[in-house]
């Protein structure tokens, strides 16, 4: 029923010259288009009814993803909900759950994931963003929709020990986001 519901709603309300405005445009998504995706509720589709959000599964969230990538939905869902809002549930406070969950629930506030630093996959070796004293300090690139998230979970090294317990995931709210270096 979900995967029928989201199935028509993009059919009609994303066909490819929706797409194609987009990509020959200076904007860099649909917003109005996110607008209407939000009042859905399938920003929060994995968020729970604690958070505002609607408390369904990962199951569900794929369902919604597939149909999002059947369209080419010009949105920044991936990087909103799949990245920003699994960070805040995996390893974020309670403060930040409720916080920023219940915004990302309804898109009034856009997330990110910054994790790369240049074309090398990233790893704890090879992470070199760091987070001390309540600073970061660094590069991230590429950041998807970075140029327009309101925030960003960083991945960065907050600790000179080897390995993955010397990472942590920050937020960042500095404007534009893909510039962490505060040079």
């Amino acid at each position: 029923m979900l995967r029928d519901q989201a199935r028509k709603f993009l059919t009609e309300k994303c066909p490819p010259k929706t797409v194609r405005k987009v990509l020959e445009s200076d904007g860099q998504y649909d917003k109005a288009l996110w607008k209407q995706i939000a009042e859905m509720g399938w920003l929060g589709t994995a968020i729970p009814e604690q958070y505002e959000g609607l408390g369904l599964g990962h199951l569900e969230l794929c369902v919604i993803a597939e149909e999002m990538g059947r369209v080419l939905a010009p949105v920044p869902f991936a990087s909103s909900v799949y990245l920003a809002t699994e960070a805040i549930l995996l390893a974020g406070s309670e403060e930040q759950k409720k916080k920023y969950l219940p915004k990302l629930a309804v898109g009034e506030i856009i997330g990110t994931f910054a994790i790369a630093e240049g074309p090398q996959p990233p790893s704890p070796k090879t992470i070199k963003a760091t987070f001390r004293g309540g600073k970061l300090d660094g590069v991230k690139s590429p950041v998807t929709d970075g140029e327009i998230a309101d925030f960003a979970v960083v991945l960065a090294r907050s600790s000179d020990t080897a390995g993955e317990r010397s990472l942590s995931l920050p937020l960042s709210t500095s404007k534009p986001p893909v510039s962490l270096a505060a040079r």
